[in-house]
């Protein structure tokens, strides 16, 4: 009797000390959002009361809404594409908790003067292989098979559509 007690400890305590780790912890691999995966068109973009916006106001004129193009992998990586020159890429993953999509935009080399500028000010990160990239966080409002819903600055709503394949 006092043996299967003790083997039943044992196990327990086997099982607890081998399973305490992963509590709290997300896996990356498992965190990439099935629904995601697949490439997705802008549909239009909405402000804070819901009224699309056709126009919007920068620091060199108006502009017109488009894009990107968001392409996300099952391999965990990501593209988005604003003009056939300039696509940012990385990697990502769905964090639960937040209701986010994680971006590490890596920086391509030779670096531009804007990645220079944020590796030398510290606002971007080394990897393990000596890569720069920086993190960018894209709150999901809504997400179907066909249907995703980003919030971006001033409370707008950049909503996408999923091509087929």
């Amino acid at each position: 009797m006092t043996k299967m007690i003790l083997r039943k400890g044992i196990y327990l305590l086997l099982t607890f000390t081998v399973s305490f780790p992963l509590f709290g912890q997300t896996e990356k691999v498992d965190s990439l959002k099935k629904e995601l995966i697949g490439t997705w068109d802008f549909v239009e973009l909405r402000d804070n009361y819901n009224n699309k916006v056709d126009t919007i106001k920068s620091e060199n004129g108006f502009e017109i809404p488009k894009g990107p193009l968001l392409t996300y992998r099952a391999n965990g990586t990501y593209s988005k594409q604003f003009t056939p020159t300039n696509t940012d890429k990385g990697k990502w993953y769905f964090d639960t908790e937040k209701n986010a999509i994680i971006h590490f935009l890596y920086y391509e080399k030779p670096y531009s003067l804007a990645a220079k500028y944020l590796i030398d000010h510290g606002h971007a990160k080394q990897d393990e292989n000596g890569e720069y990239y920086e993190i960018i966080t894209d709150k999901v409002v809504e997400l179907t098979e066909n249907k995703l819903i980003l919030l971006e600055r001033e409370e707008r709503q950049r909503k996408f559509k999923k091509l087929e394949k």
